[in-house]
C-alpha cells in the first residue's frame, strides 16, 4: 500500500512545486519590471504624461465639479483621478507610481481569492488559484497600466469585488432546480451596485460589471425587483450626469479626436483579439476533439456552412484597410505578411466572433454577459488588444454562467493561459523593446 501510494504523493508534491516556481518567477518579473519602467503595450508610458498625470493634477487643483467637464484627451470616466486626487502626492509622480504598484500587486491575491469562492468546490485549492490570477501579473496591459499608473488594472479589484459579493448565490445548487437564493440584504445591495459601478466609473468599457450584476440578482434571488432596480438605479445617476454634461458617453476633447471610422474595424479587430485571446482557453478544454467545445447540435453541416461563412467574410471585406495603429499582435502581424495578411486577419477575427456568438447562444447569462460585454467597444475609437487583455479571461471565469465557468477554469486551461500569457509578454518586450521607450519624453 505505500508503494501504491508514493507515486501520487510524489505528482502531488512535482505539482506543489511546479506552481509554486511559476508563480514566484511571476512575481519577481512583476518587480523587475517596475524597476525597469517597462511599457510593455507600447504605448502607457507615454498616456500617462500626456493624459493621465495631467487629469491627476486637474483633480487635484480644483473641484471634481469642474474638472469632470473637460479633462483632456483622456477618454475613460473619472474615478481613478478622484481617487489620486485624495491622496498626499505633492506632485511627486514616483510616489504615484510605487502606490499603483501596489494596489495592482495586491489585485492579485484579491482576484485569487475571488477564484477560489467561486471554484473550490471543483477541485481548485488557493494554490490554483493563485496560480490562475497570476496570469494578470504577467499580462502586458495590466503590467504596463500598474507600472505607469494608468486605468487599466483597477477596473479588475471591482470585478473581483462584484464576484465576491455574488458568490453566495451565484453558483447555488438550487440555480440548477429553478430555486433561488433568499433575499440579500440591503447594505450587501448597496455594496454590490456600489462596487460593480466603480468598475464602469473607471472605464466604460466595463459597463458588464454593472449590469451583469443586477442581473445575477434579479435571476438568482428573491430580492425584491424594484429594490434591485432601484439601488442601481441610483448607482449610475454619476454616469447619467457625465453622459449630460459631455453630450456622450467619452469626454469631449475626445469625441472631437476620429483617427478613423471604428465601427467596422473596431468589429474586426475585436474579434481577432478574441480569437487570439481565446486560444489556451480553447485548447483547455479539448481533450479528444473539437467536439469537446462545440455545442450538441454542431454536425458536418454546421461545419460546411461555418467555412463557407468564412469564405464569404473574407471575400465581402477583402477591401479592408487597416489602421497601423491599435489592434494587436494579430493586426500588426498581419500587415507584415504580404498579400496574405487580410485573409489572416480576417480567418482570426471571423472565428473569434464565431466563438463569442456560440457562448452567447449556451445560457441567457451568457448572452447578456457577451453582449453587454463587446457591445462598449464598437463605440471607441479604437479598440487596442489590451483592452481585452486580460479582461477577457478575466470575465469569463467570474462571471460565466456555471457550467460554462466550471468547463473553463480548469487546471489544463489555467497552464495554458499562463503560458500563452507569458509568450505575449515576451513578444509585446520584444516588439515594443523593453529598454527604448517609444516616447522620447523625460522621465
Amino acid at each position: 500500500m505505500t508503494l501504491g501510494r508514493h507515486p501520487t504523493g510524489s505528482k502531488i508534491n512535482l505539482e506543489t512545486v511546479g506552481l509554486s516556481v511559476m508563480v514566484f518567477c511571476a512575481a519577481t518579473s512583476f518587480l523587475i519590471g517596475f524597476l525597469l519602467g517597462e511599457d510593455s503595450i507600447g504605448g502607457a508610458r507615454f498616456d500617462f504624461y500626456l493624459f493621465h498625470w495631467p487629469a491627476i493634477e486637474l483633480f487635484s487643483s480644483i473641484s471634481w465639479g469642474t474638472a469632470v467637464a473637460d479633462y483632456g484627451g483622456a477618454a475613460n470616466n473619472p474615478l481613478l483621478y478622484a481617487i489620486v486626487s485624495l491622496l498626499p502626492l505633492h506632485g511627486d509622480q514616483k510616489i504615484y507610481h510605487v502606490i499603483t504598484f501596489l494596489a495592482a500587486l495586491l489585485t492579485w491575491p484579491f482576484l485569487s481569492w475571488a477564484y477560489y469562492r467561486r471554484y473550490s468546490n471543483y477541485e481548485i485549492d488557493w494554490l490554483w488559484a493563485l496560480f490562475g490570477a497570476s496570469t494578470i501579473v504577467i499580462s502586458p496591459s495590466f503590467r504596463s497600466s500598474a507600472f505607469w499608473g494608468n486605468t487599466d488594472y483597477l477596473p479588475l479589484i471591482f470585478c473581483a469585488g462584484t464576484s465576491l459579493l455574488l458568490s453566495r448565490f451565484q453558483d447555488a445548487e438550487g440555480n440548477f432546480k429553478g430555486e433561488k437564493a433568499r433575499t440579500i440584504g440591503l447594505f450587501t445591495l448597496v455594496a454590490l451596485a456600489a462596487t460593480s459601478a466603480s468598475a464602469f466609473y473607471t472605464r466604460q468599457l466595463y459597463a458588464f460589471v454593472p449590469i451583469f450584476a443586477a442581473w445575477i440578482v434579479l435571476r438568482r434571488t428573491e430580492t425584491s425587483p424594484l429594490l434591485v432596480l432601484s439601488v442601481f438605479f441610483v448607482a449610475m445617476l454619476p454616469e447619467m450626469f457625465l453622459v449630460y454634461l459631455w453630450k456622450g458617453i467619452n469626454p469631449p476633447v475626445s469625441q472631437s479626436v476620429q483617427v478613423f471610422h471604428p465601427t467596422m474595424i473596431n468589429v474586426l479587430g475585436v474579434g481577432a483579439n478574441i480569437g487570439l485571446l481565446a486560444i489556451p482557453l480553447v485548447l483547455g478544454c479539448i481533450r479528444r476533439s473539437l467536439a469537446d467545445v462545440l455545442p450538441e447540435w454542431w454536425g458536418a453541416l454546421s461545419t460546411v456552412m461555418a467555412f463557407a461563412g468564412l469564405l464569404v467574410f473574407i471575400i465581402a471585406l477583402r477591401g479592408t484597410e487597416w489602421p497601423e495603429l491599435g489592434g494587436g499582435i494579430i493586426v500588426k502581424t498581419g500587415l507584415r505578411v504580404g498579400a496574405f495578411g487580410t485573409p489572416f486577419i480576417l480567418t482570426v477575427s471571423y472565428f473569434g466572433l464565431v466563438a463569442a456568438i456560440l457562448l452567447a447562444m449556451h445560457s441567457s447569462t451568457n448572452a447578456l454577459l457577451v453582449g453587454s460585454f463587446l457591445v462598449p467597444f464598437f463605440v471607441v475609437r479604437e479598440s487596442y488588444q489590451h483592452y481585452l487583455e486580460p479582461s477577457l479571461a478575466v470575465a469569463l471565469f467570474l462571471f460565466a454562467d456555471t457550467q460554462t465557468a466550471k468547463t473553463l477554469f480548469n487546471k489544463r486551461v489555467l497552464t495554458y493561459n499562463f503560458l500563452f500569457s507569458a509568450l505575449i509578454l515576451t513578444i509585446a518586450i520584444l516588439y515594443y523593446d523593453l529598454f527604448n521607450h517609444l516616447s522620447k519624453i523625460p522621465r
